[in-house]
């Protein structure tokens, strides 16, 4: 009897090895990403990242501290192998995308808010890509989210006072008027109610478009991605969440 459960927890383990390969030559590279989408609890995910690592199917990394510490996984050349073996398709990793794009070993802080943006519209069922390529040289997009036919190209803000700006250093101007050129409305994610609020200050006057921030997506998973929605000044549509509440 013992012989037979020992038995059992090995192969369903084993499972969870091929589910997460699979999951990971899609291109996820959050762990908390690969949890939610194999709806795993702390315990076995820690038993799962274990055998991943021992098994030398994945590189784990750590960047942040405290409550902002994220694990990003990467497949090694070995789960690569084995991700071929089991027929997936291998997509890169939307880490090295970042790396590549937006160099993330220096702006790590921007590059977890991008993808944690990206997990969380995977939640509330859009489809989302990291670094989309776009025929436009003023435009370079965080994320591109789609769903139900609406396809938004996304800027993910972590600037703590972006409207104070020197005199003539209007970069971060030209990137909203740029953006709404491109698509005809602003889309923005910020890190925390207050600076959402910040920016749409500005935003609001001059363009319509879609707001919303991590903090408020983190504590109600069940709200609609945008949090708030707009026209043309004074005609707001929001979500009916409290930010950061």
């Amino acid at each position: 009897m013992m012989h037979y459960r020992t038995r059992a927890i090995r192969i369903e383990l084993w499972r969870r090895l091929e589910t997460a390969v699979q999951i990971l030559a899609e291109g996820v590279c959050l762990q908390r990403e690969l949890q939610w989408r194999m709806n795993l609890s702390g315990g076995a995910t820690d038993r799962l990242i274990k055998a991943l690592v021992e098994q030398n199917l994945i590189e784990q990394r750590f960047f942040g501290s405290g409550k902002t510490r994220y694990a990003v996984l990467r497949l090694t050349d070995n789960g690569v192998a084995f991700a071929t073996e089991l027929g997936c398709p291998i997509y890169p990793s939307e880490w090295d995308i970042l790396v590549q794009k937006h160099n993330a070993e220096e702006y790590a802080n921007h590059a977890f808010a991008v993808l944690l943006f990206a997990f969380h519209a995977r939640k509330r069922g859009w489809r989302a890509e990291v670094c989309p390529q776009v025929d436009n040289p003023l435009v370079e997009p965080d994320v591109l989210v789609e769903k139900d036919g609406e396809r938004i190209y996304v800027e993910v803000e972590t600037l703590r006072n972006p409207r104070k700006r020197r005199r003539g250093d209007n970069t971060w101007v030209r990137k909203w008027i740029n953006q709404y050129n491109f698509q005809k409305q602003v889309a923005v994610c910020t890190l925390t109610p207050k600076r959402l609020q910040g920016i749409l200050r500005y935003l609001k006057l001059h363009y319509p478009g879609v707001g919303t921030e991590l903090t408020t997506l983190a504590r109600h998973p069940e709200s609609d991605l945008w949090l708030e929605r707009w026209t043309w000044p004074n005609e707001v549509s929001r979500s009916g969440y409290v930010a950061g509440y």
